[in-house]
């Protein structure tokens, strides 16, 4: 992999960092880079933009290439439930606004649902000039702070809280316990109807409850063994994070993203300084 770079940067906002977890800034000026690279299920979710490229979806993959005569490119990638391919020609500029878990529903006024959701077309378009306006200054500056400052301002802007305490509960309790809660656990000890959690995760997440547990407990295992405790034995790292055996640990690893955990750790890559894992081809 050619020379690049890939910045990440919390929002110097406290307020912000409630809601969004981090910026990443990532370009090449190298026409020869190409990149051909995977990334995973994560209950966070990132709204990219990038300048000059054009972005072409198929089922599962994305390609981006130059294109002088496109301004921006927006694209959010939501609850991601599978991994994704991903390829990119250079030149590229390309920034990232990851989202807390209902981070994004603090900065919308319709429900998610309405507005993403597709499972290959990942345009985004909701914000709309003000986004572009936006961008067009973010992109004048070269100095990563006076970015920030941007994007910080644009997001405190367009703050609009999000009501929906039951999910809010419900996401909280599925990442900080160290168990792993069946729906109908989630549902009793919500005092809500599972039909209920369904349709609020339908909704504001577009995913299932289930899929967003199986998604929070991988996600669980690869930070655990990867920014935490890489000593760690693969065995130990599944029963901490509540897999029935090393085959269910196997298996869901294969079936999120396509290796066993022994390749997959093998060949990931950690990016920046926040919780960016990629693997590249």
């Amino acid at each position: 992999m050619k020379q690049k770079e890939f910045v990440t940067h919390k929002p110097n906002s406290s307020f912000l960092q409630e809601h969004i977890s981090y910026y990443y800034f990532h370009c090449s000026v190298d026409n020869s880079l190409q990149n051909r690279f995977m990334y995973y299920p994560n209950s966070k979710n990132a709204l990219t933009i990038y300048r000059n490229s054009k972005v072409e979806y198929s089922c599962n993959h994305s390609r981006t290439i130059p294109d002088i005569e496109t301004d921006f490119s927006f694209l959010y990638s939501g609850v991601q439930k599978q991994c994704r391919t991903a390829e990119i020609q250079a030149p590229f500029d390309k920034i990232g606004i990851v989202f807390q878990e209902t981070g994004i529903n603090h900065f919308i006024k319709v429900p998610l649902s309405s507005i993403s959701g597709d499972p290959i077309d990942k345009s985004f378009t909701y914000f709309g000039n003000d986004l572009i306006a936006c961008c067009e200054s973010i992109y004048i500056e070269k100095n990563i702070e006076s970015k920030v400052t941007l994007l910080d301002q644009f997001f405190e802007d367009k703050f609009c809280d999000f009501k929906e305490e039951v999910l809010k509960k419900c996401i909280y309790i599925i990442i900080e316990s160290s168990e792993k809660f069946t729906v109908k656990e989630l549902s009793n000890e919500l005092d809500v109807s599972r039909k209920t959690l369904l349709r609020l995760f339908n909704k504001h997440m577009c995913c299932t409850v289930k899929e967003y547990i199986d998604i929070i407990q991988f996600r669980k295992s690869l930070t655990d063994y990867l920014l935490k405790n890489n000593n760690a034995s693969l065995t130990e790292i599944a029963l901490k994070n509540e897999y029935y055996d090393q085959s269910q640990f196997i298996n869901h690893f294969k079936k999120l993203t396509g290796f066993n955990p022994k390749s997959f750790f093998k060949n990931v890559k950690h990016l920046g300084t926040e919780d960016t894992f990629w693997t590249f081809n």
